[in-house]
């Protein structure tokens, strides 16, 4: 950690220590990754009481960002809120962005005993959803590369072809990162860390890029192929519809609509 990091987290502690509310202050982001540089912003959980959290919650008031405390050029601390019942959701059940988000996190100060082993357990890559999300992902690839590519060029729909470009790009990357045993970070951080796996068909990257910039239906259909010969998957096509209306369609029947959906 550079020492202006250091100094910055150091004042925003002594600062916010006093605060009977403020259970601990977790690093995040490039800090805690390692990879930060000089000028990086400094990324924070708090981890607050339940009835802080709550209050906040009602007003929407679960981030912020400072520069009060940084005396570098255009530094920061972006702070998101949290409370225990969030962390032991994540090490139970956390997204692979969540996970993602903890990964090299460390408790900078805390007043809960064995918070960093809990912190430890929500960085794991959550191999019981492996298998069945290649399946899933698998099926977006191919219900957007054969069917809604082609539908976009005929009805001559560029939202719909714009659509399906995004979700190949993203449901190939997917695919690769989960055979890495990668987690997905976030579309942020994405392709980067599909660049760094080391087992990926060798012109996925390229043809990534090639379709974003200039999408055609033939460049679609191109990627497509790549990406499903990547693996030996035995998926039908009728089963790769079932699977994209579950997760697309009826992805209301247990839980709440996702928030395009509602």
């Amino acid at each position: 950690m550079y020492m202006h990091h250091k100094q910055s987290l150091d004042h925003f502690v002594e600062t916010l220590k006093s605060d009977p509310h403020l259970l601990a202050v977790i690093t995040a982001g490039s800090i805690a990754k390692g990879s930060a540089k000089e000028t990086s912003d400094i990324d924070v959980y708090l981890l607050v009481t339940d009835q802080e959290f709550e209050e906040r919650k009602k007003t929407n008031a679960l981030s912020y960002t400072t520069h009060e405390f940084c005396k570098y050029e255009d530094g920061y601390i972006d702070v998101k809120i949290i409370n225990m019942r969030f962390l032991e959701l994540a090490a139970e059940k956390g997204s692979e962005p969540t996970r993602a988000s903890f990964t090299g996190s460390q408790a900078y100060y805390s007043i809960v005993p064995g918070l960093n082993e809990l912190l430890t357990k929500i960085s794991v890559y959550p191999e019981q959803n492996r298998n069945q999300n290649i399946k899933d992902f698998q099926a977006q690839v191919m219900l957007y590369g054969y069917y809604f590519a082609g539908e976009a060029v005929k009805k001559d729909n560029p939202y719909l072809l714009s659509h399906a470009v995004s979700n190949l790009v993203l449901f190939g990357s997917r695919i690769i990162l989960a055979h890495n045993r990668i987690l997905f970070p976030c579309h942020k951080s994405m392709m980067a860390e599909v660049e760094k796996a080391p087992e990926k068909p060798h012109a996925f990257i390229g043809l990534c890029h090639e379709l974003l910039l200039n999408p055609t239906h033939e460049k679609c259909m191109e990627l497509t192929e790549v990406t499903l010969g990547f693996l030996d998957l035995e998926l039908s096509s009728e089963q790769a519809v079932t699977l994209f209306i579950q997760n697309n369609e009826w992805n209301w029947v247990d839980q709440s609509p996702p928030l395009q959906d509602r």
